[in-house]
């Protein structure tokens, strides 16, 4: 029998687990919105609760875990409209980091901001360098 760590081979959902997701994410907006620079690129948003329900699930999703619909996620026609540049990149990254380690085990905190570093890159590319759109479609 395999005597390797069994959660190395588990998908980070499996791990971190829906109901964790959904208040990582909740944290995680709570500080973007008293954020004093990051806080204007969520003004537009009127139901905060379905914008958070949606990030959720698109993080589940991208975690490995079964997407509850069956639209893509856009990521560059949402995104690009906010006219973000390398500055807001950068802090979202920091503050989603900081909200993993108080949320989070540190090896699974470490394990989903690998993955938001990744996805913070591709978009944060295709964004400012004008790369092709980057949707999102494994469902």
């Amino acid at each position: 029998m395999d005597s390797g760590n069994a959660s190395a081979r588990k998908p980070l959902c499996a791990m971190i687990e829906r109901a964790r997701v959904d208040v990582v994410v909740h944290a995680f907006y709570d500080k973007l919105r008293a954020h004093p620079e990051m806080s204007g690129f969520f003004s537009h948003i009127e139901d905060f609760a379905q914008h958070e329900q949606h990030i959720a699930v698109f993080w589940w999703w991208a975690m490995g875990g079964r997407a509850e619909r069956q639209r893509p996620f856009d990521m560059n026609g949402r995104h690009q409209p906010l006219g973000l540049n390398e500055r807001a990149f950068e802090q979202w990254l920091a503050i989603f980091c900081e909200t993993l380690h108080e949320q989070l085990p540190r090896e699974l905190a470490e394990a989903w901001f690998d993955l938001a570093q990744g996805i913070g890159a591709n978009l944060q590319r295709m964004m400012l360098e004008g790369k092709r759109p980057f949707i999102l479609d494994r469902l």
